[in-house]
């Protein structure tokens, strides 16, 4: 299958340019790496060459054969002008490759089944998990506008006739699988599954770059599907007995509440659902990770290159002082310069690392663009605490440089006019204890685990860890964006980073013999016990279907209107309308919202499109508005802030197209515009 193909593809392309700049110490590293990077830069390949033949009927078809031309002649270059780097494998720590392939086995298994269990597709149905129906209603609704619609340039279904402001790119790469052979679905949950498995290899090889411990490398993945709130202790009080609490666990159906009254404490989004209903999340933090493993390995590799450097001069200068009487002077000279203007910590080929790290962390803000305000604050904070600021400058550099017009145009014509500094995220009346009570009660445990790895660890892992710890600071003190709330993806960010201090606390205390490793266990079952509590209410959840294949409406979509077209309607957030590739004038008002789109404006002339009674004044709001169809269902005529719906105009005066005799669609009507 071709999607199949391309993901391979995609896979070889990251591996040409990967292997130019990247070390890698395990073939798990290198492969994810290279899925995740090809995967990044092949969608933007492929996207940026849609737009460009935006004006033929399927631009798609000539985006996917400029991609193949594009990564044959990066593999001749790779084979003509190989790269001179080698692999680090006889470095790694202790441990069997075969543990290795043990645990991402078990993790294929695991991110198989959260993905299916929240999406899938059965009977020709979209099943959408129901606690979930919002983000896949616009995010489906996003793919199958790029796979069955025309929306190049990109313009979000919900709200047409704006350039999107929405990080959108992994939804077009799903769109493209779709377009490539896939079913909507397979397309989503595959690149999900790929993606969540890269993510936990590359917290594996973390793990092992900082601390040298393959043990510490596996907990820190495992422990990333579950949160450390200490929600679940007035939930077990509640309990009768163990019985009770037992079938209470197994068969909850919501989330632990935290207890705290605001906004978002009830949708366990520190927990693994929040990886399940936002995919774009998982490959965004993994690229990352795999920027974070080239700074560690780098400065690791550049401090010991230093050293050997300061070694080798000093060495060289006794040699000097011994051979003075018998050599010129000029030649003396010459000979102290060339050994201390070359040190390999300087090179040129070493900035272009550096530069390229920068380049993919540049061109996250449209695939996701939490993760790309993390990696400005991490490396900016990096480039004050750590050594070799040259070289983490030219990172930031280079990201700025790329990623800001993107970030730019994600927030321009943002009428919401918040301020950027926000005190206190979405704590009412927040203080300083309030915000500490909070961060302890969420994070419970971990602070525990926290302050033992900051014990044991050494000066660079503590200041690494405060540079990741930044995080934090930036939720509590910005406003990211038109809804504060969003500020929690920066606090999953962090705490999948400080998983890897969390496991190695547990390891150092396991080794303290018989005591250590019953300490441990207990440290880790109290950390990630309300993170199993939750997956529960994952796997209980009832799905929303969707009809799509072999029905009635679907069909009509697909096969008598245009993949542009646009429909005045319901403000729908799943729909055969939406999941047929179509776009809707105002849809789900919450994402458009949050986007910063003037909403009450279009809420405005919205209500006038259906109360409007004059025909021609009718027909000319609607083409000015670029509607093509006006669909009238019982959503439409029950809407409260539409009490003088014009419906019998439409029917007098336009021609209907399609109507829901069999009384399946909710009595939907649909008229053209003349």
């Amino acid at each position: 299958m071709l999607a199949i193909v391309y993901l391979i593809a995609a896979t070889w392309f990251g591996d040409c340019l990967c292997r130019r700049f990247f070390r890698f110490t395990s073939i798990q590293q290198r492969l994810a790496t290279s899925f995740l990077i090809g995967l990044l830069l092949s969608t933007w390949l492929v996207f940026l060459s849609a737009v460009a033949f935006q004006r033929f009927s399927q631009p798609l078809i000539f985006a996917n054969l400029i991609f193949p031309i594009v990564l044959a002649v990066t593999v001749w270059l790779t084979w003509r002008f190989p790269s001179k780097l080698e692999e680090n494998r006889d470095t790694r720590p202790t441990g069997t490759v075969t543990w290795d392939m043990v645990w991402l086995g078990a993790f294929l298994l695991f991110a198989c089944w959260l993905m299916f269990a929240t999406l899938s597709f059965k009977t020709g149905q979209f099943q959408i998990a129901f606690k979930a129906w919002t983000d896949f209603g616009a995010n489906v609704s996003l793919t199958q506008s790029f796979a069955l619609g025309h929306n190049f340039p990109p313009e979000h279904p919900f709200f047409p006739g704006e350039l999107i402001r929405y990080h959108f790119l992994f939804w077009f790469q799903t769109a493209n699988l779709e377009f490539l052979g896939l079913n909507p679905v397979w397309s989503i949950n595959l690149l999900s599954i790929l993606s969540l498995l890269a993510l936990l290899a590359l917290i594996m090889t973390l793990g092992e770059a900082l601390f040298a411990s393959r043990v510490v490398g596996r907990i820190a993945a495992l422990l990333f599907f579950f949160s450390s709130s200490l929600s679940y202790l007035p939930f077990l009080k509640a309990q009768s007995g163990f019985q009770g609490a037992l079938s209470s666990i197994v068969h909850g159906t919501e989330f632990l509440a935290s207890g705290y009254p605001y906004r978002g404490e009830t949708w366990g989004v520190l927990s693994a659902n929040v990886y399940a209903y936002q995919r774009h999340l998982i490959s965004g933090i993994g690229l990352l990770v795999a920027a974070m493993i080239f700074l560690v390995e780098r400065h690791r590799r550049l401090k010991t290159e230093k050293v050997d450097s300061q070694l080798s001069i000093a060495g060289s200068r006794d040699e000097i002082e011994q051979v003075t009487e018998s050599e010129p002077a000029p030649t003396i000279r010459e000979r102290a310069t060339s050994i201390e203007v070359t040190p390999v910590y300087a090179s040129v080929r070493e900035f272009t690392a550096w530069i390229f790290c920068g380049v993919i962390v540049g061109l996250l803000p449209y695939w996701n663009s939490p993760t790309y305000l993390a990696a400005l604050a991490i490396f900016g904070c990096v480039l004050i605490f750590l050594p070799f600021r040259l070289h983490t400058a030219s990172l930031i550099g280079a990201a700025i440089v790329v990623g800001l017009p993107q970030v730019l145009w994600l927030r321009s014509g943002n009428v919401a006019g918040y301020s950027l500094f926000h005190w206190g995220y979405t704590i009412d009346e927040p203080s300083l204890f309030l915000i500490l009570k909070y961060l302890i009660w969420t994070f419970g445990v971990k602070w525990i685990l926290l302050g033992v790895a900051v014990v044991f660890a050494t000066g660079w892992q503590r200041r690494f860890l405060l540079a990741i710890s930044s995080l934090v600071v930036v939720v509590f003190m910005f406003q990211l964006s038109t809804d504060v709330f969003n500020n929690h993806k920066l606090l999953n960010i962090w705490t999948t980073l400080v998983n890897v201090y969390a496991a190695y606390a547990l390891w150092r205390i396991a080794r303290y013999k018989f005591a250590g490793v019953a300490l441990a266990i207990a440290l880790a079952l109290t950390t990630v016990f309300g993170g199993v509590v939750d997956l529960f209410p994952l796997h209980n959840d009832p799905m929303l279907a969707v009809p799509y294949q072999n029905d009635r409406l679907s069909q009509w979509l697909l096969t008598s209107t245009k993949p542009s077209d646009v429909f005045l309607t319901h403000q729908y957030l799943t729909h055969q309308i939406l999941f047929t590739g179509r776009k809707i004038y105002l849809g789900y008002t919450l994402f458009a919202w949050t986007a910063g789109y003037n909403v009450p404006d279009r809420e405005a002339l919205y209500r006038r499109m259906f109360q409007e009674g004059d025909r021609d004044e009718l027909v000319r709001l609607l083409r000015e508005n670029k509607i093509a169809y006006v669909a009238i269902d019982d959503g439409v005529r029950r809407n409260e802030s539409l009490p003088d719906l014009k419906e019998a105009l439409y029917e007098r005066s336009f021609v209907k197209v399609f109507e829901d005799t069999a009384h399946v669609y909710d009595n939907i009507v649909i008229y053209q515009v003349p």
